[in-house]
């Protein structure tokens, strides 16, 4: 396996196999971002790969829909479920209208 590599069905996304803090590292450049991830042992480099970008697919599905409901995420390093309540509209009260417009 060279370094850096490629997975066939991960296209736009470049692998590379680094030594960082003590531990052997995949580390995914693609998109704009940047991921590493730990080689856990007896895994490939291509299944650490693929489990790293997979994970990162899962997390930016669930932003967005997340967002398209109106709902705040929960944290990522936050194990428990919490319910979340929907964004409110502020009421009409709080709404500024120009004096220029309603005196006519």
């Amino acid at each position: 396996m060279s370094n850096p590599f490629r997975i066939r069905w991960l296209r736009g996304w470049t692998f590379q196999i680094v030594f960082m803090e003590g531990k052997v590292q995949v580390e995914a450049h693609g998109f704009g971002i940047c991921l590493r991830t730990a080689l856990n042992s007896g895994e490939s480099p291509s299944a650490a790969a693929d489990r790293l970008v997979l994970a990162e697919d899962r997390r930016r599905r669930a932003l967005y829909q997340a967002w398209i409901k109106g709902q705040t995420p929960r944290p990522l390093n936050e194990g428990q479920f919490q319910a979340q309540e929907p964004l409110q509209e502020a009421p009409d009260s709080l709404v500024v209208v120009d004096s220029s417009a309603v005196a006519a």
